[in-house]
């Protein structure tokens, strides 16, 4: 699957005490290393604001990355297709 970082998003926030918390209560999982493709990073994971690389799904979600992934721009991350990414609408999930 590939994903694209969303820019500006920084000061956004929800109930979940971090967007990392809010995606591993969210998606169901845990990761302990940055799924991008080929990257080994772990201790510095975060909840990055994302958007699958479509046309078709314009939503935002979260997925774990690393502080650098995160702080990448205007390529895709490849991740693999197991990873599950949380809705980042907090109306429909921590938002009640």
């Amino acid at each position: 699957m590939k994903l694209n970082n969303i820019n500006g998003t920084s000061d956004l926030s929800c109930k979940c005490y971090s967007w990392f918390e809010h995606w591993k209560r969210f998606s169901g999982q845990t990761v302990e290393y940055c799924p991008v493709e080929s990257c080994l990073t772990k201790n510095d994971l975060v909840g990055a604001h994302v958007q699958k690389d479509s046309y078709l799904d314009t939503d935002w979600y979260i997925a774990p990355l690393c502080k650098k992934h995160n702080a990448e721009t205007g390529k895709s991350l490849n991740v693999p297709d197991w990873l599950k990414l949380a809705s980042a609408n907090v109306s429909k999930t921590c938002g009640y």
